[in-house]
């Protein structure tokens, strides 16, 4: 009888022994941790791409606006429009209509910008059983501080517009191919839009709390494996080093994102490959990837 208080006290001291260290490891780790539901969702928001038709999707031209509804906003004076001949980019499918990138201005440009927006349902049957559709989320936020809106996320962008400070918008995804961008749902002159706003100079308020950047959001708690975070990776070289994080855990995978020296991510993983190089599993400003531990220093979290 003794023995069976003894072995019931041990597994009690054993067990409590087990969520104290667990406590102590929660309180010293170096990971913001998101401060809320919503902010949680944002971390692990949409992050989407384009694919080029080289060839087109049709014949003719069709109307282009800014969000998949005819009474949202139009641009270049209501008449945006793109042919579906030529090269075009297709992102997929938002209630029937077809989300699209093409380029515009004149054919000798040699630094051309683009359009993105949505080409009604009539013209984009031929296309509905190639391209998936999109399933974009919806979380609601408020700006900080006034704010420019494009169509056109890259380099050269240029604003249709500005969104003032106090503005309501809805968050619906990301888009980390070409710049770092939020691509948000708002209104402009009580006008419905969609458009891309700058995430890394954007001040964003979500559940009371004014949020400037990306770092101030916080890290995910855990990787889509649901891993915690291990540590810190660093990039080495110079801040003119640009270095490229992979899909898998091999040199011969795609881009996922582009990084450059002295910088540093979150870490949730590793893998050993059998040459016996290190890759980590890194969370790269809302994009998940792989990076060669060859290029870069790993400080595991304290």
């Amino acid at each position: 009888m003794k023995t069976g208080k003894r072995m019931v006290l041990l597994m009690i001291a054993l067990i409590l022994a087990i969520c104290c260290a667990g406590a102590l490891a929660e309180g010293g780790s170096s990971s913001p941790a998101a401060t809320s539901e919503t902010v949680a969702k944002l971390l692990n928001i949409l992050d989407f791409k384009f694919f080029v038709r080289e060839d087109g999707i049709g014949k003719g031209s069709a109307p282009v606006y800014t969000a998949p509804d005819e009474n949202s906003l139009r641009l270049a004076d209501g008449k945006a429009s793109c042919s579906l001949e030529s090269e075009i980019a297709v992102a997929g499918h938002v209630d029937h209509w077809l989300m699209v990138r093409y380029e515009i201005g004149r054919k000798d440009e040699k630094d051309k910008k683009v359009r993105v927006g949505y080409i009604p349902p009539k013209y984009a049957k031929g296309t509905k059983s190639e391209t998936e559709q999109i399933k974009f989320d919806a979380i609601p936020a408020t700006l900080a501080e006034d704010t420019e809106i494009t169509d056109n996320p890259r380099h050269n962008s240029t604003p249709f517009g500005t969104l003032p400070a106090g503005a309501e918008i809805t968050i619906l995804a990301k888009y980390t191919y070409s710049g770092n961008w939020w691509y948000v749902e708002a209104e402009t002159d009580g006008i419905k839009t969609r458009g891309f706003i700058d995430r890394s100079k954007t001040g964003i308020v979500i559940d009371g709390v004014t949020y400037h950047g990306n770092e101030e959001l916080g890290f995910p708690a855990a990787s889509p494996e649901n891993q915690p975070q291990i540590g810190m990776l660093t990039i080495n070289g110079t801040e003119e080093n640009a270095m490229i994080v992979r899909k898998r855990a091999n040199a011969d995978s795609s881009m996922v994102a582009r990084v450059y020296g002295g910088e540093s991510f979150p870490c949730y993983g590793s893998e050993e490959l059998k040459n016996g190089k290190t890759w980590y599993f890194i969370w790269v400003d809302g994009v998940w990837g792989w990076f060669s531990g060859a290029s870069s220093t790993f400080t595991p979290a304290e």
